[in-house]
């Protein structure tokens, strides 16, 4: 397959055996798909468009699913495949950023004009890209690459070295026409995830990586005077706070805990909603457990994640996904469908997202034995 090239995919569906969802299989087990990062664009403007990354030609790379038609647009072919969850869609530019190795690229929606945008230094790479509410520009951070001594091969199995070696980190932003790059911020700290806001462009919250009870994790700074400040304060050991992501109305949600004293084994779960300057926190406290890698629907009160504790001793929580019900200070969780993923990579992660009308979740999931992209329909009726 080239640029361009389009395989039509056979939708699949079939009603969840525990809640009687209908859940369709939407890419074709050719190979391993994903959607990328949650906290990313993947819908095209009108939301018919779904960003996908897909390893069938033997490298990851960068496709465009039509979620009506099921035909699949390749748009990249890099030799050594791309970063499958950094891409991101351009608002109102009709393309799609990506990321090459250590390369910014753009490519339209139909396959045309693939151009390299900017090179991250030697020794580092770019993280997730975010893009400005116009796709003007994308905004990520590049961090030094080191040499670590604890991998196992085993997830996360690294992090607390990674956090304690401190690699510097920048946080850039790139206009995606003219390829011009701006330094934001910078500092010895392992930057990862940078969000722009969907409303104001100027308003970037980016998190200092490394186990959340450990970090103080969430900055946001202001683009234009290179102002920083925590969006939510922690005590170290005590509070933890992360996979925070912007609502489309512009407010920041961080899934936050607290525990009594460092010692303590049981964390008090809740989800925060807070405006970027740190005013208005709104805090909704889960009963039985919190699902993880949260996202919300556009008003706000219906979220989903990828994990599901609606009962006590519900023991294959870590198997569904949850919607949640935020009402009252509390978050009430319902099982949306099972995902049954394996959880053992990144790419198996579910990371659930709502299609831009509310109407269905869209997830990954390893189930059966390739990551695919499914779809559930929600009925909150």
């Amino acid at each position: 397959m080239a640029i361009g090239d389009i395989t039509k995919i056979d939708f699949t569906t079939a009603r969840d055996p525990d809640t009687g969802i209908e859940v369709t299989r939407a890419t074709d087990d050719r190979g391993d798909a994903v959607f990328p990062y949650f906290t990313q664009v993947v819908f095209t403007d009108a939301g018919r468009g779904l960003l996908v990354t897909s390893n069938r030609t033997g490298a990851w790379q960068a496709y465009v699913l039509d979620v009506e038609s099921g035909e699949l647009r390749q748009l990249s072919d890099e030799p050594d495949g791309i970063n499958p969850h950094s891409s991101t869609v351009l608002p109102a530019k009709g393309a799609v950023a990506f990321e090459a190795g250590r390369v910014v690229k753009r490519v339209n929606l139909d396959g045309s004009d693939t151009r390299s945008l900017y090179e991250a230094p030697q020794g580092f790479r770019p993280s997730i890209l975010a893009p400005a509410p116009d796709g003007s520009s994308v905004t990520f951070a590049y961090s030094e690459q080191l040499q670590l001594s604890t991998a196992t091969g085993r997830i996360y199995s690294t992090m607390a070295e990674h956090l304690y070696r401190r690699p510097t980190s920048v946080i850039m932003r790139v206009d995606t026409e003219s390829g011009a790059a701006a330094a934001l911020w910078g500092e010895r700290e392992w930057i990862s995830h940078v969000n722009v806001s969907p409303v104001d462009g100027d308003i970037v919250v980016f998190c200092h990586e490394g186990s959340w009870h450990l970090v103080q994790r969430m900055w946001t700074l202001r683009a234009s005077t290179g102002e920083v400040w925590p969006l939510v304060e922690q005590r170290r050991w005590l509070e933890r706070s992360g996979h925070e992501f912007f609502t489309r109305t512009g407010r920041v949600v961080t899934q936050y805990s607290w525990r009594f004293h460092a010692g303590a084994g049981d964390w008090v779960p809740l989800d925060v909603f807070i405006n970027p300057d740190g005013s208005g926190p709104q805090s909704f406290r889960y009963l039985y457990g919190r699902p993880s890698h949260i996202q919300i629907a556009g008003d706000e009160t219906l979220g989903v994640g990828d994990h599901a504790l609606p009962r006590e001793g519900f023991s294959e929580g870590r198997n569904f996904i949850g919607l949640i019900r935020y009402q009252d200070e509390r978050a009430t969780v319902t099982a949306l469908c099972r995902h049954d993923t394996s959880w053992l990579t990144q790419h198996s992660h579910p990371h659930p997202v709502f299609s831009p009308d509310d109407r269905f979740v869209y997830f990954n999931s390893d189930r059966g034995g390739r990551c695919n992209v499914y779809r559930a329909l929600v009925n909150v009726g």
